[in-house]
């Protein structure tokens, strides 16, 4: 991979998305706006608002590339004196920049109105952890979702639903099986009640993430490699 290849890339995406991320974002604004206008900027309504624009953004990135498979921009793309891994490391990359700016105002926000009940014990979480929390999880959702994009629409199908039943079908009642018969109230009290609980939470968190953007990283490489261009069909 090649860090001069990577970046430059990285800034051909940002470029390419800035104009429906301006949109979006100018949207969310315009939607503040109205709620100030008509007296209903409450604290929850203006959250919903920031959240939600940024939410909206963790589509650009798999929107781009479902796109340049429709008009054959991704041929022309692999064709470039890259390798793959140059290209889903700028996809990667730009799809967390584009982020930036809603995690930023997201923290923001929540530092200057008062949380929702709803959240409760998010209420009580320093808007610069709640910015960067916000940023890594919807983050790692954009990676999830190119990896989505970059599979053939066939595959993704089947391989969704033998996933899906094995989940329902295995997974879940097994993990909730030993919950049910190991773990009780008290002992997860308990263990919040511990000093190095958030140490232990956290170290759980980031393999989680790091496991989970390795794989989002790999499906849409391979996505990419196997992605062969198919010729114009008479009607």
């Amino acid at each position: 991979m090649s860090l001069r290849h990577v970046a430059n890339l990285t800034w051909v995406e940002v470029l390419r998305a800035k104009s429906l991320l301006g949109r979006l974002y100018l949207a969310g604004a315009a939607g503040l706006a109205i709620f100030f206008v008509i007296g209903k900027a409450t604290d929850e309504n203006i959250l919903v608002v920031v959240m939600g624009v940024t939410l909206g953004a963790t589509a650009v990135i798999p929107f781009s590339l479902m796109r340049d498979k429709l008009d054959r921009t991704l041929e022309f793309l692999l064709f470039l004196p890259v390798t793959v891994t140059d290209l889903v490391a700028a996809r990667f990359l730009a799809a967390a920049l584009g982020l930036l700016p809603g995690a930023f105002a997201t923290g923001l926000t929540f530092a200057l109105v008062a949380p929702p009940v709803d959240f409760g014990p998010l209420a009580a979480i320093a808007p610069f952890q709640m910015a960067l929390g916000f940023w890594v999880l919807l983050t790692l959702a954009a990676w999830c979702v190119t990896a989505a994009a970059a599979c053939e629409l066939t595959r993704l199908i089947g391989w969704s639903v033998i996933a899906m039943v094995v989940f329902v079908g295995y997974v879940a009642p097994w993990v909730l099986g030993i919950i049910e018969r190991e773990v009780s109230r008290a002992t997860v009290q308990s263990f919040l009640e511990q000093p190095y609980a958030i140490v232990v939470m956290g170290a759980i968190a980031a393999i989680v993430t790091v496991a989970l953007a390795a794989i989002a990283f790999g499906i849409t490489r391979r996505g990419l490699t196997r992605y062969t261009s198919r010729p114009e069909k008479p009607f």
